[in-house]
């Protein structure tokens, strides 16, 4: 199989379905809030989220309704504090009801 080179816009809406499980991966300056956004314009739904630290690109999507489920290893941002939306999907419900795992 060749690699083949597709624009952003074009590899979420080929490989990122609803439904999909997706890990969005970088540290700091790395963190792919670009991908995180297109996500977002795609309006996906029912995403189960992965990553080792949600960060505020993940806070963004739960906020936008993306998300049904969150795997994660501590929910917190030391940098930038609180994660306001996913506090409101668990604790109230809102925008929806967020599985964690």
């Amino acid at each position: 199989m060749s690699a083949r080179f597709l624009s952003l816009a074009d590899a979420v809406a080929e490989h990122v379905h609803d439904g999909a499980c997706v890990a969005l991966e970088g540290f700091t300056h790395l963190i792919p809030y670009a991908a995180g956004h297109e996500i977002i314009r795609q309006r996906r739904r029912g995403l189960h989220l992965v990553r080792m630290t949600p960060d505020l690109v993940y806070d963004q999507m739960i906020g936008m309704g993306c998300a049904r489920k969150l795997t994660f290893s501590w929910g917190g941002n030391p940098g930038v504090g609180s994660l306001h939306r996913l506090r409101d999907a668990v604790e109230h419900q809102w925008p929806r009801a967020l599985e964690l795992d």
